[in-house]
């Protein structure tokens, strides 16, 4: 999710040498999501969502379900399924 949404920024002509993490999805939600309105606010809700799932299971002492996992993989193919879609309608 997280190249879909660099690429998604590039697409709209914000490109960046390095992002971090927290840089791009700040940017992903403001610019693409608020202030051009070129994808839905879900998305970038998504993106967060997902991410803090990723944190927990790399670097908490907590388990990610498999009802969560499955979750966040259809979140992240909608994720970059839409992304493609908005870079070819673009």
């Amino acid at each position: 999710m997280y190249q879909a949404a660099q690429v998604a920024l590039e697409a709209a002509g914000l490109k960046r040498a390095e992002w971090t993490h927290g840089g791009l999805h700040a940017t992903f939600a403001n610019e693409l999501t608020r202030r051009r309105k070129l994808y839905s606010s879900f998305l970038a809700r998504d993106l967060n969502v997902v991410q803090d799932l990723r944190h927990t299971a790399d670097y908490r002492d907590s388990d990610v379900s498999k009802r969560q996992a499955t979750r966040a993989l259809a979140k992240a193919r909608e994720f970059v399924s839409l992304i493609k879609k908005g870079i070819s309608n673009g």
